[in-house]
Formats: C-alpha cells, structure tokens, sequence
C-alpha cells in the first residue's frame, strides 16, 4: 500500500513545474520555521531553516523572472 501512494505521489510531482515545486518548498519551510519559533527551537535549526527560506525565496525570484 505504502509503495503505491509514493509512486502515485511522484507521478504527481513529476508533472509539476519547477516554480510550483519551490513555491511547495518554500511553503513547507516556513511552516517549519513557524512550528520551530512557537516550540523555542535552538538558534542554530531557527538560523538554518531561514536560510533554506531566504535560498528558496531567491530561487523563486529567479524561476519567475526568467
């Protein structure tokens, strides 16, 4: 069953494009760093998570302006 719904689920990613994946990263990461501020993560995951969001932000600028 498990193996099914992953490859029904890279099925899925396949057919998307590259700035709707970012756009999902970019979504998923600061739904990580809201969950890691509310829980009082250390500095350094709180630092690290928002470096991927600033990357994946530039990235997203890039892919939309191309």
């Amino acid at each position: 069953m498990e193996t099914q719904q992953t490859q029904e689920r890279v099925h899925f990613d396949s057919d998307m494009t590259m700035t709707s994946l970012t756009e999902r990263h970019l979504s998923e990461w600061l739904h990580l760093l809201d969950t890691l501020r509310d829980e009082h993560a250390p500095t350094d995951q709180l630092a690290y998570c928002r470096y991927q969001v600033t990357r994946l932000q530039r990235d997203l600028y890039q892919l939309r302006n191309n």
